[in-house]
């Protein structure tokens, strides 16, 4: 029967954090998605109102609304800088996390490395001790095997 680990508490608790920090970056890249598709969304708002501002600017217009739509783009545009902006914070956390994830798994590979060198070891001295008892059990036939022979003989 192979030992216990005498780390396996350790590195239980690296495999946790581990998993944990694979959660948290799931959830960052998740708030990145979105702030992806509020900007696709802001885009395609931003060109809806350029469009009517076009057709307002046809034929007869209306100072009213032309002034309103184009304090509807700025307002967009500010929204697309903000988010874009909002994109790159998320973009530095992401990237942090990830950097964390990664060191989170070495750590965790590292233990998991000496535990299978801790098993190989303990295989390797059962080996040995196995073939020293066969050897033993050789030497002692022989023993016997000459003894009677020298009693016989």
């Amino acid at each position: 029967m192979t030992p216990k680990f005498n780390l396996q508490n350790v590195l239980d608790l690296r495999h946790t954090k581990v998993e944990a920090l694979e959660t948290d970056l799931g959830k960052l890249m998740a708030a990145r998605q979105n702030l992806e598709d509020l900007l696709m969304g802001l885009y395609e708002n931003r060109t809806g109102l350029l469009e009517k501002l076009f057709l307002e600017q046809q034929g007869e217009m209306d100072l009213f609304n032309l002034s309103i739509l184009r304090a509807n783009i700025v307002a967009t545009d500010e929204r697309i800088n903000q988010t874009i902006q909002a994109i790159k914070v998320m973009d530095e956390k992401v990237d942090r996390k990830r950097q964390e994830l990664i060191a989170a798994k070495q750590e965790e590979e590292m233990l998991v490395v000496l535990k299978k060198k801790q098993i190989e070891a303990f295989h390797q001295d059962q080996k040995e001790r196995e073939a020293k008892q066969q050897d033993d059990i050789y030497i002692a036939s022989a023993f016997r095997q000459r003894r009677e022979e020298a009693r016989n003989g």
